[in-house]
């Protein structure tokens, strides 16, 4: 009697484990997995952003990729992988470190083996080590659409020689179409297309609902805007077009683009041009870029006194002074690694509340931003990321 008592007792234990164990769930996406032990590998055929057929096993365990301080594939890989990410990276470029020092110093406190990840550099530069990133054997190598004039050259038939498939992405079109395919690419490589598509509905839903609410206006309503990497106060920065990066943002936030038609893709304008055109708004974009230090700092590692200061002393450049958007204070900032990624959405709701106030009254860009980090990724988020000149 005893034995049987001890026998159902024993089974009844297992079977409330079993079904504990089944309900539970990750809280948010700062617990995100990595792929279920034992997953079987398929081969499948997938098309890449630059529309090449490629064939490969999934879900990959290790992938090389680049532009990791924004517009690659590490932010989202973040948002699929949690904090397991550094595994499945076998190498990357080193921008997160050079580009977004204050992004990596902060990510790596929290992914310590950020780290350790060898740096191969980046394909368009001449620190790009070639021979280590093949020795490395990743399953693949995860490049931005903008490099590719360049790996054509240097690097894809290397890889094909070595057996290792080459996959584009492209975050940098800021089209809903692109972010869409990089997502669900990368959800398919790393076996993740649940999640792909829970992160993916975050961006859709709230670009469907600014869209939207610029679609009552006309383009009679675009007041005009300059945009600027905030990197020199000497030196004016990159602008951009309206199919690349900023940009694209602006057009989509219903901005009229001073730069558009100007330069291809992203560069500096003339002083007299800017001066000529008097611009309605001024944006400049900031980050950490410690070789600059008279950058617009801006993120993890500032301060709001010390941003506003460094964004006054922008305004401080010849003939800046005459400027109708200096004269009314509509010179705004925002962090510049907020651009080409899934999280970009806050930064078009934050240059589309910039231009067009009333229609965007309800609405809180940086609470959007702090809702993605909190949702999908492993990362706090602090600091000075969106301002405007007081």
């Amino acid at each position: 009697m005893k034995r049987k008592l001890t026998a159902f007792l024993l089974a009844a234990v297992m079977a409330c484990t079993i079904l504990l164990s089944g309900c539970s769930r990750p809280e948010s996406g700062k617990t995100a997995s990595a792929p279920p032990a034992g997953r079987e590998k398929e081969t499948v055929t997938i098309t890449d952003l630059a529309g090449r057929q490629v064939e490969l096993a999934v879900p990959v365990e290790k992938a090389a990729i680049n532009w990791t301080g924004s517009g690659g594939a590490f932010m989202t890989m973040s948002a699929l992988l949690g904090k397991d990410v550094y595994k499945y990276i076998a190498a990357w470029d080193g921008g997160l470190q050079k580009y977004r020092f204050d992004m990596f110093k902060h990510y790596s406190s929290v992914i310590p083996e950020l780290a350790d990840i060898p740096v191969i550099g980046s394909v368009e530069y001449e620190d790009f080590n070639m021979e280590r990133l093949i020795s490395l054997k990743p399953d693949v190598v995860i490049l931005t659409l903008g490099v590719k004039q360049q790996a054509e050259k240097v690097l894809e038939a290397a890889l094909e020689e070595a057996g290792i498939p080459l996959v584009y992405i492209d975050y940098h079109a800021e089209t809903i179409e692109n972010h869409s395919k990089t997502t669900r690419l990368l959800g398919k490589l790393f076996g993740k297309e649940e999640r792909a598509e829970e992160v993916l509905s975050y961006y859709v839903d709230n670009i469907t609902m600014l869209t939207g609410r610029l679609a009552k206006l006309t383009d009679g309503d675009r007041p005009s805007v300059y945009m600027e990497t905030g990197m020199n106060q000497a030196n004016y920065g990159n602008t951009y077009a309206n199919n690349y990066m900023w940009g694209g943002m602006v057009n989509k936030a219903l901005g009229a683009n001073i730069g558009d038609g100007v330069v291809e893709n992203a560069g500096p304008i003339e002083a007299e041009f800017l001066i000529s055109q008097n611009p309605d708004y001024i944006i400049l974009t900031g980050s950490y870029w410690p070789n600059e230090p008279t950058s617009l700092r801006m993120g993890y590692l500032s301060k709001p006194e010390e941003t506003q200061k460094l964004l006054k002393a922008f305004t401080d450049r010849p003939g800046w002074s005459e400027l109708d958007a200096v004269k009314n204070k509509k010179v705004f900032a925002i962090h510049h690694g907020l651009g080409r990624e899934l999280y970009d959405v806050a930064a078009v709701a934050f240059l589309a509340k910039t231009l067009h106030p009333d229609l965007f009254e309800d609405l809180d860009p940086m609470a959007m931003l702090e809702e993605y980090y909190h949702r999908f990724l492993p990362y706090d988020l602090y600091g000075v990321w969106m301002t405007q000149l007081q």
